[in-house]
């Protein structure tokens, strides 16, 4: 019974969670997670995206390299290495795909006030300056569908988590200005 009751309260906790966060997402605040997104550092009250600019000097230059001189993605990261430019995770090594993830992002994107407007609520566009650009850093995007995973081991049975993502439809995605 009591196995029950935790995995019950664990549901609510969960289900309370969810709640929360999306709420926080609808009033235009950023969810704070082990990783912020490349080129932006969290603000003070850690609920909003500023500009890093060390960092979105090299997202900048990744877009002039691909769009305005007509560089492929595999020559955008033969440069990155060579120069040895640090990389977003802190690792040895670029991930050739974080450069097609990064074009094709709306956080890096500029938006204007009017675009921006369309996709919150008016609370969060009446806090916005309509004469600045914005990207968009989407929340609520992903549906993530976990488990508990038992395998057979040499010590006894080794257990792990095991995740399944999908793309949930875009209406029930929310917008949040950076």
């Amino acid at each position: 019974i009591l196995d029950q009751l935790g995995k019950y309260e664990r549901a609510k906790i969960a289900e309370r969670s969810r709640r929360g966060k999306l709420r926080k997402a609808r009033e235009g605040k950023v969810m704070a997670g082990p990783r912020v997104k490349y080129g932006f550092k969290l603000n003070n009250a850690r609920d909003g995206l500023l500009v890093d600019e060390d960092k979105m000097r090299n997202v900048r230059r990744i877009f002039r390299m691909v769009g305005t001189e007509g560089h492929s993605l595999n020559a955008v990261f033969r440069a990155f290495e060579r120069e040895r430019i640090p990389t977003p995770g802190g690792g040895k090594r670029w991930d050739r795909a974080f450069f097609r993830i990064a074009i094709l992002d709306d956080v890096y994107k500029p938006h204007t006030y009017e675009e921006v407007e369309a996709l919150v609520s008016p609370e969060v566009a009446a806090g916005l300056d309509p004469e600045r650009l914005y990207g968009i850093w989407w929340y609520n995007r992903l549906r993530v569908r976990t488990r508990q995973v038992s395998e057979p081991s040499e010590n006894g049975r080794r257990y792990r988590r095991e995740a399944r993502f999908t793309v949930k439809p875009k209406g029930e995605w929310v917008a949040v200005p950076v």
